[in-house]
């Protein structure tokens, strides 16, 4: 069962009881959102882990449209990715369209200390997070 916890113009933060996750869903509203509003959601959904010390993050970006800016990406691993790893997150799962060319693609990215996994199945995300 999940909980909504906070909410902004372009996603909603979840937490699953019972299963140290966090889950960020992106919104369609994203096809409007700026660089700046990505930024934004993404240092709340680095703060509610924080708060919680989730061990899983989940991004469903499923309904994601935004596109990125130079250097955006560059920003996420510098001030984003250090902060889930200080939060205590050991695996990080994105759910993605299905098409998603690196779906089931396993990787450490930058300056993570944990494994991303992308996925267009949400039970095998789930399955993938929950696991040991």
């Amino acid at each position: 069962m999940a909980t909504r916890l906070v909410a902004n113009e372009w996603g909603v933060i979840l937490r699953h009881e019972g299963h140290d996750l966090l889950e960020l869903q992106w919104l369609p509203t994203t096809a409007a959102m700026t660089d700046g509003g990505f930024m934004a959601t993404l240092c709340l959904f680095a703060s509610e882990a924080e708060k919680v010390r989730a061990r899983r993050l989940l991004i469903d970006a499923r309904q994601f449209r935004h596109r990125f800016g130079d250097g955006v990406m560059a920003w996420r691993d510098a001030h984003i990715i250090p902060r889930y790893g200080a939060a205590g997150v050991r695996k990080f799962a994105f759910l993605m369209p299905p098409g998603f060319p690196n779906a089931g693609k396993e990787e450490i990215e930058g300056p993570a200390i944990f494994p991303t996994k992308w996925f267009v199945n949400p039970p095998d995300a789930m399955t993938w997070l929950l696991g040991a």
